[in-house]
């Protein structure tokens, strides 16, 4: 009797031991796949920047990839890789320091030529001044414009005063004042005199202005 007592006690602890054993597989094996399914979430999380892997969650607009509802990234692409936005759609007034005529018109085409859209000229209306100066708006800080020129003085278009130039000075963005130290490769201005029944003439490889017939 003893004995056939202690052979069931261990059937139903072995039953209860595999029973146990198979409830324990089934759960790490859970646990596993969650484990695997959370690692190929975070792996097709990752976005590479500079260089650098950053994980960001879907949706995130701290993500540099991340595009709003139309599709389109949420940054602004109109910067270059320092910041500096392009002045190209800029409303630009170039305005003649430089007491020889020509200048401001000479600028304009090369301006335009680079890509520059809306680019106007004027005239100084006070002395004429050595260093050209770069006066720019909220909109835009002038660096790419800065660039065109030798060494530039930068400014605000509000310290350009309306009695310094021939033209009105409203509603610019980058108001660009040149210098008589401004050098315009290909370009050689020079003052010529008339004559009677003379007249001045551009040279085909360096443009002549005069500042009576310019």
């Amino acid at each position: 009797m003893g004995k056939k007592v202690l052979r069931l006690f261990l059937e139903t602890m072995l039953r209860a031991l595999v029973i146990i054993l198979a409830i324990g597989i089934v759960i790490m094996g859970a646990l596993l796949i969650k484990t695997l399914v959370k690692n190929n979430s975070l792996k097709d999380s990752k976005k590479t920047t500079n260089g650098k892997e950053i994980v960001t969650e879907a949706g995130d607009e701290n993500d540099p990839t991340f595009k709003n509802g139309d599709g389109e990234n949420s940054g602004s692409d109109d910067s270059d890789e320092s910041g500096s936005v392009a002045s190209t759609d800029a409303k630009i007034l170039v305005i003649n320091a430089t007491g020889t005529s020509g200048v401001a018109g000479a600028w304009k085409t090369a301006l335009e030529g680079k890509g520059y859209t809306s680019v106007e000229v004027g005239t100084y209306t006070q002395s004429a001044i050595a260093t050209s100066k770069v006066c720019v708006s909220g909109s835009y800080d002038g660096a790419d414009l800065a660039a065109e020129l030798t060494s530039p003085e930068m400014s605000t278009v509000d310290s350009v005063s309306a009695s310094d130039c021939d033209v009105s000075i409203d509603g610019y963005d980058i108001i660009v004042i040149i210098g008589t130290s401004e050098q315009l490769e290909g370009h050689v201005f020079v003052q010529v005199a008339h004559t009677k029944n003379r007249y001045c003439h551009r040279s085909v490889t360096v443009p002549v202005f005069c500042f009576r017939c310019t």
